[in-house]
């Protein structure tokens, strides 16, 4: 798939271009001195608890942590508006992929300025919707059958139009396939999918969703995982023969904790689903960018399985590719926007940076994170943490592990604790719960070294 002539939308001429480099420069230098871990200004130190209390009434809750940005920082670091600088390893629960202030975030931001409104959707619509679309359709195309794209306005919303091209084209098939520990969203439907009764306390059941177990990582054989999960869907398949429109799957669950397993495992499941009409539906809201492939189903080589793949995040553009046989009928999808210009320009140009560096496969820039955090985990689990670092891993940009009895109080404490010292990560799943890190994957090996220098203070520190 190729796009036509590019044009570019907007005004333009040669003295805005000089203006933008201009600017551009001088908002990176201003930008770059943000680069090392501090404590509040001295002037400032009330300003944050105020703006805290300020918030929490306006919205009538308060925040896991004691955090608002300032709008300053550069790569990894991130500055609190009391002048704080900590490491940022959670960015934004994945969004920002490429760090704080990227020339090219900085670049897409001020090329949308010359555009007439803020706003791309599906009545007024813009050149860049479509190039950014042909871009990411262009990273799948050479294996997969997934030919088209639809925007929407968020990772739940994603979903929702990923259920809904299965609904229509499955009906009246209406049930769901999903996997326990599963997050899908927060949307009214993508919360019932959702593995996670906490979250949808005093909402009625809309949706007829069956839970089958995802890989279990402390198997002593992969093969018992496999086979204890297809004992489990032929289990669901005797309730409702015949009734599944799809099955929804994280290759790797980001709130259960990063948890995956090996290729065989997906392959058995797809051929199973495939083998009884139901459609593969592979949600990469929070793994796309964050493996050894731009897709982590293209990572397990998953390829020709995939029926439609839900994004967001680190993309900035949201919404479903599904396969030409997925092609909905006039009037079910549309919705006023598609994004803002600024983050389509920026999915456009993330792609094209990430897909033309020396980011993925087995010896790029991703693969060597998940080498180097697994080392400094692992040194410190056997080492000053031992006893208090029990299960760690990794895939790709995201980083996971356990501290102490693994209970969510003591990983919340551990938490906040890592923040006050200096390194933004959080929480993931229940039983066990476990930390988590999704990386920029912009960071550098001296990032690395104090980051760890960190983490082992606050092991050290930590009342277990």
């Amino acid at each position: 798939m190729t796009s036509s002539e590019k044009f570019n939308s907007g005004v333009s001429s040669v003295k805005i271009q000089e203006q933008i480099n201009q600017l551009s420069a001088a908002i990176e230098s201003e930008q770059k001195k943000i680069c090392r871990v501090k404590g509040p200004d001295a002037d400032k130190a009330d300003l944050l608890p105020k703006k805290l209390e300020e918030y929490t009434n306006m919205r009538g809750r308060e925040f896991f942590f004691r955090y608002i940005s300032s709008g300053r920082g550069y790569g990894p670091f991130t500055e609190l508006i009391d002048g704080s600088v900590k490491y940022d390893l959670i960015n934004g629960i994945g969004t920002n992929v490429l760090g704080h202030a990227h020339p090219l975030m900085i670049q897409a931001n001020l090329e949308a300025a010359l555009v007439d409104t803020v706003m791309c959707g599906n009545l007024q619509t813009y050149p860049d919707a479509n190039e950014g679309a042909i871009t990411l359709l262009n990273t799948v195309k050479d294996k997969s059958r997934l030919r088209h794209f639809w925007f929407a306005q968020s990772g739940g919303c994603s979903n929702d139009l990923a259920l809904k091209l299965v609904w229509q084209k499955q009906a009246p098939k209406y049930n769901l396939i999903a996997f326990k520990r599963a997050f899908a969203g927060r949307t009214v439907a993508t919360q019932d999918i959702t593995d996670k009764p906490d979250f949808r306390e005093g909402m009625p059941s809309l949706l007829n969703v069956h839970y089958a177990p995802h890989f279990d990582q402390r198997a002593a054989n992969p093969k018992d995982s496999i086979q204890k999960t297809i004992a489990a869907l032929d289990e669901i398949w005797k309730q409702a023969p015949d009734s599944f429109c799809a099955m929804m799957i994280e290759i790797v669950q980001g709130e259960a904790g990063f948890v995956f397993g090996p290729r065989e495992f997906y392959v058995e499941i797809f051929k199973w689903a495939k083998a009884r009409g139901i459609y593969v539906w592979v949600d990469e809201v929070q793994t796309f960018a964050r493996t050894k492939q731009l897709f982590a189903f293209q990572a397990f080589e998953l390829d020709e399985y995939v029926d439609i793949v839900t994004m967001a995040k680190a993309c900035h553009m949201c919404g479903a590719l599904f396969t030409p046989e997925l092609n909905p009928r006039a009037g079910l999808i549309a919705g006023t926007f598609n994004g803002s210009i600024a983050a389509i320009r920026m999915g456009q140009k993330s792609i094209e940076y990430l897909t033309k560096g020396n980011f993925y496969g087995n010896n790029g820039i991703i693969a060597s994170l998940e080498r180097k955090f697994l080392e400094g985990l692992k040194n410190i689990a056997e080492g000053s943490g031992r006893g208090k670092i029990g299960y760690y891993g990794a895939i790709g940009s995201m980083i996971s592990f356990e501290v102490g009895d693994s209970s969510k109080k003591v990983t919340n404490e551990f938490s906040k604790k890592l923040y006050d010292n200096g390194v933004i990560g959080f929480t993931a799943g229940q039983d066990p719960a476990r930390m988590r890190f999704l990386l920029p994957v912009t960071i550098k090996d001296e990032h690395i070294k104090e980051i760890f220098e960190i983490l082992e203070k606050t092991v050290i520190e930590f009342n277990f």
